[in-house]
């Protein structure tokens, strides 16, 4: 595994172990997208001390709260912060010293690689960011009812009054911004994101040199959203991305900005427990029941298989499917679990209906795509190892052979695309995936499985073997040119499609 990688997606993640096994990407076997499982509270906890020491604000030598305070102030025991300080000794990154306490080691090779990570993350997270703010400008809805004014308003503060710049408030505009758009898919992204987006706000220094500006772009934003002219608004949010990013960049290897004292450490070490892991199971168990073919008395996978895909415990099958049995959508009979039988087509049919939502956000997801694939083809060439550049030759080898199974198709080809994220060591780029995991496993199933999207065999065979040549070379311009070939491919087919062709531009 690339060990940079893992630890910006630690950063990212706020976790330590990850729901895509990453060492097995370029196997010619199954690809297995395990779910995120529930972590130990002194693992989140290590994590967030990381995450400050990471962005300056716990600098090297500084010293961190004892452990009977951080106990107090997060109602958790001694015992827990005590494994957290644990492992991150072990690991390099802070210190005892005798008579002062618990410290950040002043220097190390571990620390260096941290700033190198939370570096490479602050400039992935700059460009996203960016893109992601004019992706959701375009999809809000500037009608005379809209609550995208007021959302902007929170940037200023009450009456007029010019608010000091505040990592929690800028993400939350663009929370909001989400909500107001109606789409599931850029809402579960920007909740999910929230530890990156401050991760990126927290980094810009000196703030106060740039508060006049900020306040400007505010006003232009505010004023963008009563007149309802959307080009405006895209503009004045490129303007103030654009200030953020210059000061990032700007501040990048200067000083730090410290906490300035432990009550506002102890603040920022908030450990959040995560979603309950058999509620996220039986959320993905009820997906596959609505994705599958057949009729609705098809047996489900045994607990014990069921366990292996997802890689969690049976005990965590077992309550997921329990809490299935009790919403009517499975029963079980002797041992084994089945779907749901006469009586509960109501209930399958509400999760079809939830799929074909997922569905109808497709082209939502086309753009996403467009945006992380080319980006990812164009690193992966500049990136890409040995090792990488060997997987990916073999990945491709086997789609040109004749397979018989269209579910091995689409494993082979998800697999591809993310052993170029792998290549490209963008942990945002996995990151995204991880988060919206399930619709763009959705969004392979579907497009691979109706053959007016996928287009011929030979046709999707020669635009892959463009790309992987590409990368293979280290030709970035050859690969970002043969990726955006391929994703407008299916946007093409897509608008077609669904659309219709009169609707289509060449």
């Amino acid at each position: 595994m690339n060990e940079m990688l893992d630890l910006k997606l630690v950063l990212l993640r706020g976790e330590s172990y990850g729901p895509i096994e990453m060492d097995g990407l370029g196997r010619s076997s199954r690809l297995r997208m395990q779910l995120q499982k529930k972590s130990e509270l002194s693992d989140r906890l290590s994590i967030n001390i990381l995450g400050l020491i990471a962005d300056g604000r716990l600098a090297p030598g500084a010293r961190i709260p004892p452990e009977r305070h951080i106990a107090e102030a997060l109602s958790i025991s001694r015992i827990c912060v005590r494994s957290a300080f644990d492992r991150l000794k072990e690991n390099g990154y802070i210190e005892s010293v005798q008579g002062a306490g618990t410290r950040v080691v002043r220097s190390s090779e571990k620390l260096d690689q941290l700033y190198a990570a939370h570096l490479e993350n602050v400039n992935d997270l700059g460009n996203f960011c960016a893109y992601l703010d004019e992706f959701l400008a375009e999809c809000v809805d500037l009608s005379e009812h809209s609550p995208v004014t007021a959302i902007f308003q929170l940037l200023l503060g009450g009456a007029g009054a010019r608010r000091r710049f505040d990592p929690a408030i800028e993400y939350q505009a663009r929370l909001d911004l989400a909500l107001a758009t109606g789409s599931q898919t850029l809402e579960l992204l920007l909740s999910k994101m929230a530890r990156g987006y401050q991760c990126y706000y927290n980094s810009i220094p000196r703030v106060d040199r740039i508060a006049d500006q900020l306040a400007g772009t505010a006003e232009a934003l505010i004023a963008a959203a009563r007149a309802g002219d959307k080009a405006a608004l895209v503009t004045a949010l490129r303007e103030r991305n654009r200030i953020m990013r210059s000061a990032v960049i700007a501040g990048q290897g200067g000083p730090s900005r410290p906490l300035a004292s432990h009550d506002l450490v102890l603040r920022e070490l908030s450990a959040h427990q995560p979603e309950k892991l058999s509620d996220i199971i039986a959320q993905e168990i009820a997906g596959m029941l609505a994705r599958a073919d057949g009729n609705t008395e098809d047996v489900l996978l045994g607990e014990r298989r069921l366990a292996d895909v997802f890689g969690v415990s049976r005990v965590s099958i077992r309550h997921a499917l329990q809490k299935l049995k009790g919403d009517g959508l499975v029963v079980s009979r002797e041992r084994f679990w089945t779907r749901a039988t006469k009586g509960d087509e109501d209930t399958v049919e509400e999760a079809r209906e939830s799929v074909e939502e997922n569905v109808r956000e497709f082209k939502l997801l086309c753009n996403l795509r467009h945006f992380q694939e080319v980006w990812a083809a164009r690193r992966a060439a500049r990136h890409a190892t040995k090792k990488d550049k060997v997987d990916l030759k073999r990945i491709l080898s086997e789609m040109r052979r004749p397979i018989e199974s269209l579910d091995r198709s689409i494993d082979l080809d998800l697999n591809l695309h993310l052993t170029i994220a792998r290549s490209a060591g963008s942990a945002l780029h996995f990151f995204v995936n991880e988060v919206l995991r399930g619709t763009v496993t959705n969004y392979f199933a579907y497009t691979l499985r109706n053959p007016d999207l996928r287009g011929p065999r030979d046709v999707l065979i020669a635009q892959h073997e463009a790309i992987v040549s590409a990368i293979v070379a280290g030709d970035e311009d050859a690969a970002c040119d043969a990726m955006e070939r391929h994703v407008r491919f299916f946007q093409h087919n897509y608008n077609a499609y669904v659309i219709g062709p009169a609707a289509v531009t060449a």
